[in-house]
């Protein structure tokens, strides 16, 4: 060996290693799995973007500063999966949607997102705002906080962590992987996740399972929080805080707001009134309307719409322990197909009428009337969905 072997061994070495960061990163980039850099989709390699578990705020932020859309979904999961952008309300108005919602994500989530568009210049027309009354429920304080205007950026940290790592690698192969797969976890470009990996659960286990586990879990959850929707202490809950910042926001930004109550299945309305909460989600209902009518004697341009009262759609049969039956609305209590979804976007921007109720104080009167008699008379009557909210319970005692 010559005296600078060991040197240029190094310098091969080191030559290598630089190549393969550089080609790791040009990979990752190319596929862009979070569809954060805005590399082309091309079929067969990365056209399907998977439904990953991070950096979701960005990956949504950059899909949407691209498109600037005319009209904004925001809310959580159930929005997410339920509330399709590409409805064909929205090519019929002329209109561009993106579904902002983000799984768990709290109405403050919205706030920011709103704030983003609008320093963006691209603050929508059109809005659609799920509200979620089991965030409001226990009434978490608000705290002293303006909510954080800055959008998140591709920084050194982030681009190291997508580009030039292990995990996004992963995230590639991955990519590469669903474009092949035939019910992938995926999220549109649009932001919105049709939950196509939960047709095989559906088929190896049916709904019954996936109603019994989503209930089972939200009873506890219920039970840990107080039933109030106001802080013990006084003053303005985080979640009515958060409300009332986004309603100013979508006031000064000239939107128009369609507040929607999820269709939550009647197994939850019968869960709520077993627990007792029936009225305390009647008083949030009420407090909702008063917010409403605020703004709207103001003169912006703001509903709201219930879709969580008893009627066909949330009343659909759940199958029995075994059947293999695919719902046409429900992946279970909480979370609705599409197919209701579009109804809702029927209602909103199409006119229909059959499905959800724009509540004021008078429609809340008859609505509440209407929805106590029907759950008595499930009770009465010992329904199949009565018993399996008593034996939910019974369980859980």
């Amino acid at each position: 060996m010559t005296a600078n072997s060991p040197n240029r061994y190094l310098y091969w070495m080191f030559a290598v290693l630089l190549g393969t960061i550089g080609l790791c990163g040009a990979i990752n980039i190319f596929v862009d799995p979070l569809g954060i850099f805005g590399s082309p989709r091309i079929a067969g390699i990365n056209a399907t973007k998977p439904y990953l578990d991070h950096h979701r705020e960005l990956a949504r932020w950059q899909a949407a500063r691209r498109l600037c859309p005319k009209v904004g979904i925001f809310g959580n999961s159930r929005a997410e999966i339920g509330l399709n952008p590409e409805h064909p309300v929205f090519q019929r108005l002329g209109l561009t949607a993106f579904n902002h919602a983000i799984p768990g994500s709290s109405i403050t989530n919205s706030v920011r997102q709103l704030g983003w568009l609008q320093q963006a210049g691209c603050a929508p027309k059109e809005i659609v705002l799920g509200v979620e009354f089991f965030d409001f429920l226990g009434a978490s304080p608000a705290q002293a906080q303006s909510f954080d205007s800055t959008a998140p950026k591709i920084g050194l940290s982030v681009l190291a962590e997508t580009a030039f790592s292990i995990t996004g690698l992963h995230d590639s192969l991955t990519t590469l992987a669903v474009q092949r797969t035939r019910y992938p976890a995926t999220l549109t470009e649009r932001g919105f996740n049709p939950l196509r990996n939960y047709v095989p659960e559906v088929e190896h286990s049916g709904h019954y399972v996936l109603f019994r586990q989503r209930a089972e879990e939200n009873l506890k959850r219920w039970v840990r929080k107080a039933p109030r929707i106001h802080p013990e202490t006084g003053g303005v809950s985080e979640d009515f805080a958060g409300l009332e910042a986004f309603l100013k926001g979508a006031e000064s930004a000239g939107s128009t707001v369609h507040l929607v109550i999820y269709p939550y299945h009647a197994e939850i309305l019968l869960m709520l009134n077993r627990a007792g909460l029936l009225g305390v989600f009647e008083q949030w209902k009420a407090e909702i309307i008063a917010s409403v009518d605020k703004y709207a004697k103001a003169g912006m341009k703001v509903e709201l719409i219930d879709f969580s009262g008893f009627s066909a759609e949330t009343s659909e049969p759940i199958p029995v322990r075994g059947d293999k039956t695919h719902l046409a609305y429900y992946w279970e209590a909480g979370h609705f197909k599409k197919e209701l979804g579009d109804r809702m976007l029927d209602r909103i921007f199409g006119g229909e009428t059959g499905f959800g109720t724009r509540l004021d104080r008078r429609t809340l009167a008859l609505q509440r009337e209407a929805d106590r008699q029907k759950i008595q008379k499930e009770r009465e009557a010992n329904s199949s969905l009565a018993k399996e909210v008593d034996s939910l319970f019974e369980q859980a005692r």
